[in-house]
């Protein structure tokens, strides 16, 4: 069967650093925090979909640490500290500020997206993957976590277990390029040809920059 199965130039290791910024942009992709557990409010994650440059990351990382010498359990300042670490690659000193946060909220959906994020960021697929889950379980319209599930299953290789998530997406958000394209993708990789095609046109459709895949897809499918 003819097929782009590597052909799309959409690898594994790329697609949240590529796209990571361009995706979901729409303000009514992301639901409300969920109340924190004991009383208070909750934190919410939601501008970590956008990363943070060195030099942002440094001082939030900076004005998160003074705050916390004197509120240590200062939830804000705990976040504020998880998304430098993130921007700053220190992986494993944000996932520990995440898993204090979820100890402390551990119904809020946006801590458990936020840990997902720096997993999928440190190539901890099968772990993001869980914690989107988990996200999605408090919250099953979390859109953001839907998505970025779907291209953590496209990294395990794991096309047919993604084409749900990217499909919910696009019955959230009718419009959303990316969520088609990677269908089309995954449904290409599933050698379902008929399925990939009004995808990938549908992608082009809404976004000129999904063109490009349309035409490596019809040149050598």
């Amino acid at each position: 069967m003819k097929h782009f199965f590597a052909l799309l130039l959409i690898s594994a290791a790329a697609l949240p650093a590529a796209h990571a910024q361009q995706t979901l942009t729409g303000a009514t992709a992301y639901a409300a925090p969920a109340p924190a557990a004991g009383g208070g409010s909750a934190v919410t994650t939601t501008k970590a979909v956008r990363r943070l440059s060195h030099g942002e990351s440094k001082a939030q990382l900076r004005l998160a640490e003074e705050t916390l010498k004197t509120s240590p359990r200062n939830a804000e300042a705990l976040l504020g500290r998880a998304e430098a670490h993130v921007g700053l690659k220190n992986y494993k000193e944000a996932l520990a500020d995440y898993s204090t946060l979820i100890k402390m909220q551990p119904t809020n959906p946006e801590l458990y997206f936020g840990r997902a994020l720096a997993q999928l960021r440190d190539d901890q697929l099968a772990r993001a993957v869980a914690d989107f889950t988990k996200a999605l379980r408090l919250n099953p319209g979390h859109a953001p976590s839907l998505m970025y599930r779907g291209m953590a299953k496209m990294q395990l290789l794991n096309y047919k277990g993604a084409v749900p998530d990217f499909a919910k997406v696009i019955q959230l958000e009718p419009n959303n390029a990316e969520a088609y394209e990677y269908r089309g993708i995954c449904y290409s990789h599933s050698y379902q040809e008929k399925l990939a095609l009004p995808d990938l046109e549908k992608a082009a459709a809404l976004n000129p920059e999904a063109e490009k895949t349309l035409k490596r897809y019809r040149t050598h499918k």
